[in-house]
This record gives C-alpha cells, structure tokens and sequence, in this order.
C-alpha cells in the first residue's frame, strides 16, 4: 500500500490545516495564565470538538474512514459536545464566579441521544456492514434520516438563540453598573456566536443537499464547502486570539450590584441630590471606567441604593445617568472658540473612551454629530465677531 498522505486532495489539505489550527489555538489556551480561568478550558472543549467535526470530513474525504471504519462517524458525535460547551463558554466569560456543576452535563444530552442511535445501527454491527453503510453514504457524517438531521440542527440553532438571549440581557446588566459598555469580550462573543451561525447554516444545508446530490462531483462540492468554511471559521478566531487577546482574561461583573432592588419601591431624595451634587462638583464621570460600585464608595452608600437613586430618580440607569454628564462635558469644550484640542482629545477627556459610544450619545443628546456642532459653533461665534 502507498503512503495515503501523497493521495491528499485540496479539500484534504484545507481540513487538515484547519484541524491543526483549531488544536493550536487550544493549546495556547491552555498555557499559563490562561489556563486557570473556566472559560478558557470550556473554549479549549469547543475548539476540540470543533476539530472533531472536520476530523470527520477529513477521514471521509481521504478515503481513512473506509481504512478504519471504526473512526467512522465519531467526528460528528463528538462535534455535537459543542453546543453545551459553547453555551456554557458564555457563561463562564461573562460571570468570573461561574464554576461548572454536575447540573451542567445536561448539555451533553445530545450527544448521548444520538451516540446511542449511532451505536445501535452502526458500532453494533459487523465490519462488513459498516463497510456497506460506509460505501453506501454519499457524504461524511450524514445521517441516514433527514429528520435527524433536522433535529440536530435545530437543537445547536436552539443553543445559539438563548446565548444570544443571554448575552443581551447581560448587556443590559452591564449598563446598571459600568459607565462604559465598549467591552472586547462581549464583542468577541457576538462575532463568536456569528461564526457559528454561518457555519451550523452551510452545515444544515449540506446535510440536506446530502440526500439531493448523489454523484461524485455533488460530493466533492459539498465536502469542499464545509473544509472552506471551517477554515474562515477558524481563521476568524485565530487572527481575534492575536490581535485582542484581552477577550481571553473574563469579565468581572458584580452581580450583587447589577439590578435595583425592587422590594423598596421608594429612593432617597437625598442620595439623589447628593448624586447630583457630587456629580457636579467633583466630575467623576471624566474617570472613563467608572462602575456603580465605585460611585457608590464615594457618595457613602450601598450600590442598589445609588442604582435605585438612579433608576427612579433620574429615570435612567447608571450608564445613561453618567454619559449625560460626559456629553455636556463635551458640549461645553467643542462650543469652546478657545478650545483647539481635537474632536477625539475632547472625548477622552470627557470620560468617553469609544467613538462609536461617544457619537450615538452625543447625536441622540444635540441631533448632530460633534463636528457639526462645533462647527455651529464657530459659525456663530464669528458672526458675533464681525462688525
């Protein structure tokens, strides 16, 4: 027999350096510091299964299933795994006391419900008969039922929805106590979640042209849309490990702080006026990492107590509450004529640290962006200067 790796083919070669790629970036996970948070060991699960899932169109695709029909399939069982584990992944990186739990291994449903099937009608049987069913398939890891393809699906697009669900309630948390809410992780998460959108998409519609496309070429197109898939998919996550690696380090949200406290449906009026006047006075907005807990330290109150002062007393919460003052801040420097310093040096030094959040704040707050509010400004003040 020849040595099988002269036979790969570009779709070979596609999936196996994405494999190496997905083990790669699991391997730096797992090196100190990174290593010691849950979230990066349940990123480490997800990156590993993920591999396993082309590990299957790998062997298919190089002929390795037929070699060794024992392999056959296990790709894409233990690709299942990534829905808890992704899931989970979100959890543990938003909140840095989450510790998995014997509850947690309910996320491996899936992947006992349809390994039982698989053991039934293929890991049972002779070799003979997997060697049938093997020959027999027109596609790697796809199902004999369509059905079940179509439930597998819908149950990782299920896990998918309520992460994103997830993500957007925590998002609304974070406005409850961080004055700023550009967060690294939170985008890293929502670009994660896009990915796998894309991919579990091209996965669905593969395993369904599965069973229209019979001939070769079907094949081929098919196996090669998913390596080339996977590989922008990983690449995605590489080129993000690189270049921000501040979305590994977790989040650090206060849980106990996050949401007013509606057992007490009065606030203080005079935690509100002493808000108001410590606001004014000492200008800690201008700090731009500002939290809930931090003001509260100042002022001499309990958190939920300044939340709720807040909440019912301003009619907003913390994150609008403090970007108000940074945008009058910003109003008052940019109608400035002696004020030469920069549109970006003003935002700074108004507490704001992204532009984005700065702009829409700003807009929502005059109707105009902050270049043409200063130029306003300027117009004005030059017309008030000529003769």
């Amino acid at each position: 027999q020849g040595f099988w790796p002269v036979y790969l083919t570009l779709t070979d070669l596609i999936l196996l350096t994405s494999i190496i790629q997905a083990l790669s970036l699991a391997t730096f996970l797992l090196l100190p510091p990174n290593n010691r948070l849950v979230s990066n060991q349940l990123l480490v699960a997800t990156l590993v299964f993920f591999a396993a899932g082309l590990g299957e169109i790998f062997l298919y695709s190089s002929g390795l299933a037929l070699a060794h029909p024992n392999l056959a399939y296990l790709g894409t069982l233990i690709g299942l795994l990534q829905a808890g584990t992704l899931f989970l992944y979100t959890r543990a990186l938003m909140y840095q006391d989450f510790r998995l739990r014997k509850e947690h291994l309910v996320h491996t449903l899936l992947f006992w419900v349809v390994g039982a099937i698989f053991l039934i009608e293929y890991y049972l049987q002779p070799t003979g008969e997997k060697l049938r069913i093997l020959n027999e398939r027109d596609h790697p890891g796809v199902l004999t039922s369509p059905l079940l393809a179509v439930a597998i699906h819908a149950v990782f697009l299920g896990y998918l929805y309520a992460t994103i669900r997830t993500i957007n309630r925590f998002g609304l948390s974070l406005r409850q106590v961080f004055s700023s809410i550009e967060n690294k992780q939170l985008s890293w998460l929502r670009l994660l979640l896009i990915g796998y959108a894309i991919a579990w998409t091209v996965s669905m519609f593969y395993c369904m042209t599965a069973h229209v496309f019979k001939s070769a070429p079907g094949a081929d197109w098919v196996a090669g849309a998913g390596a080339v898939t996977g590989f922008l998919f990983i690449n995605f996550l590489m080129v993000n490990a690189l270049r921000q690696p501040v979305i590994f380090t977790g989040l650090a949200a206060d849980q106990a702080a996050l949401l007013d406290d509606t057992t007490v449906p009065e606030f203080d009026q005079h935690l509100k006026q002493k808000l108001a006047q410590f606001m004014a006075e000492d200008k800690p907005y201008l700090y731009s990492n500002l939290t809930l807990e931090q003001l509260a330290q100042k002022v001499g109150a309990h958190p939920r107590e300044v939340s709720r002062a807040i909440n019912q007393g301003f009619g907003c919460n913390f994150f609008e509450f403090v970007s108000s003052y940074r945008v009058q801040e910003a109003k008052r420097r940019l109608a400035d004529p002696s004020d030469t310093s920069s549109i970006l040096q003003v935002m700074y030094d108004s507490g704001f640290n992204s532009k984005s959040v700065f702009n829409t704040a700003f807009k929502n707050n005059t109707g105009l962006t902050p270049s043409d509010f200063r130029r306003m400004h300027t117009r004005n003040d030059n017309n008030r200067t000529q003769p």
